[in-house]
């Protein structure tokens, strides 16, 4: 008899913050049936837990995201009720998107226990940003390919290895991650639309926060609907005159970004 037949990698997946869990499964499932049923209290029965621990499991969540996840709903032939705010909406797919690349990377795991590959995947850190897409064009030359990876209204360009390319099957159509570190961006302050370079990847962002450290600066800005996390030195912060809400230029080179299946 094979002990092993039926063995199966698995694994948990949670946001924390500062070591604080965020949500998990169980509070995702929670706002996608408050969002269903449209009352805190109807999700609670659904789930088979108490109006109290469902109310508490919001409430932690709206405290550390400092965003209100569920907007309460008043009056009306019901008596009013709750649903999920855009924010609400865009944690629950944000959570997806980040559990299904925890799942991808189980699956190689458990695919290709002896890979070493694994090892790099696993590095990754999650603070980098990660955007799902669908190639849509590669451009193949003698050692190397281009990949266009569109993620929406935005186009991102990745330099692979066309052994790489290969053996991660990549073609046209194929749904791709791609990774950029936050440090890997090149930031100017200079907004010209004319402005020429040789970097494959150009965007003009609005600046929504940043948050200074001893030496460096995290500035999160708006990629078109896309949240995009860039960072610098705080003497650039000061130089550039970068500050909330102010657009600013960042440029990535295709060999920057990185790509998996």
């Amino acid at each position: 008899m094979n002990k092993n037949k039926g063995r199966k990698l698995e694994g948990r997946f949670w946001f924390t913050n500062n070591g604080e869990a965020i949500a998990g499964h169980g509070r995702i499932e929670l706002l996608r049936n408050i969002d269903k049923t449209g009352s805190i209290s109807a999700a609670a029965k659904l789930m088979g837990m108490s109006y109290k621990a469902a109310w508490d499991s919001v409430n932690t969540m709206n405290k550390i995201t400092e965003e209100e996840l569920i907007t309460k709903v008043s009056g009306g032939k019901h008596g009013g009720g709750s649903s999920l705010t855009n924010a609400g909406r865009k944690f629950v797919e944000t959570y997806d998107r980040y559990i299904e690349m925890f799942d991808s990377m189980l699956l190689f795991m458990e695919e290709n226990p002896h890979s070493n590959n694994i090892i790099d995947k696993a590095r990754i850190k999650m603070s980098a940003n990660i955007f799902y897409g669908t190639v849509t064009h590669i451009e193949q030359g003698a050692v190397s390919a281009l990949v266009i990876v569109n993620i929406g209204k935005i186009d991102i360009t990745a330099s692979i290895s066309l052994t790489s390319l290969n053996n991660m099957n990549i073609s046209v159509g194929s749904k791709v991650y791609t990774i950029i570190n936050p440090n890997q961006f090149i930031v100017l302050s200079n907004t010209n639309e004319n402005l020429i370079c040789s970097a494959r990847n150009m965007f003009t962002v609005k600046v929504t926060s940043i948050k200074k450290g001893a030496i460096n600066s995290e500035i999160t800005a708006m990629l078109n609907d896309k949240e995009v996390s860039v960072t610098i030195t705080n003497d650039s912060v000061n130089h550039l005159d970068i500050e909330y809400g102010c657009s600013i230029v960042i440029l990535c080179k295709a060999s920057d970004v990185i790509l998996m299946t």
